[in-house]
């Protein structure tokens, strides 16, 4: 079964109070509050080697104004979003850069697909190709035997397996692509555990 690594950033409804100029909660749509206005993914092999990359801006229909604390943090801007596809349209070109084989999504956390399973159904997108998936940072909660509840940052995943951050984080390529590194980093940390004998769950993050 292949594996389809993937992070997506969101962006969402904001206002600005006119009195104090400060930024608040704006009126988001209630069925899709978390809109995708970008995809990234990478494509590892059995041994969870990158072997292909994919990233897509998605124009969005709903908040085509950047939240500024999301702009800064992504680096998207409105002209960005511009040139992007509507969504339905980058999903198609999402599946078929993924392929016709059988294949297990794993992504950062459960947000990613929470609120790719939203979109999808404002969009009346079917995600019977999404069944098999499988949550990254839990994984890594249960190897570095995290206390319930305390969960594991990517930068911070990143950091304890010594994977080279020669990319900004908060963009869903570059995410993708750490998170599919954190993926093969755990194979190899749990085959040397195997062959030395070693016991999991002693080092957290």
């Amino acid at each position: 079964m292949e594996r389809i690594v993937y992070d997506l950033e969101f962006n969402t409804a904001f206002k600005i109070d006119r009195k104090t100029r400060q930024l608040k909660k704006g009126n988001a749509h209630p069925d899709c509050p978390q809109e995708i206005i970008e995809i990234g993914a990478a494509k590892v092999d059995e041994q969870l080697r990158i072997i292909d990359t994919f990233q897509l801006m998605v124009k969005p229909v709903l908040y085509p104004r950047m939240h500024p604390t999301i702009k800064q943090k992504t680096k998207i801007t409105s002209e960005i979003l511009d040139t992007g596809v509507p969504f339905p349209e980058a999903i198609n070109l999402f599946l078929d850069w993924m392929g016709r084989k059988e294949k297990m999504l794993c992504s950062w956390g459960i947000d990613d697909y929470n609120e790719l399973k939203r979109n999808c159904e404002y969009h009346d997108i079917g995600m019977d190709w999404a069944s098999n998936r499988c949550d990254v940072q839990k994984m890594c909660m249960q190897h570095f035997g995290s206390p319930k509840g305390q969960q594991v940052g990517l930068k911070k995943a990143v950091i304890h397996f010594g994977v080279e951050m020669d990319e900004r984080f908060h963009s869903a390529l570059n995410d993708a692509v750490y998170t599919a590194k954190i993926l093969e980093a755990l194979k190899n940390q749990r085959q040397q555990d195997e062959e030395g004998g070693g016991e999991r769950g002693e080092k957290t993050v």
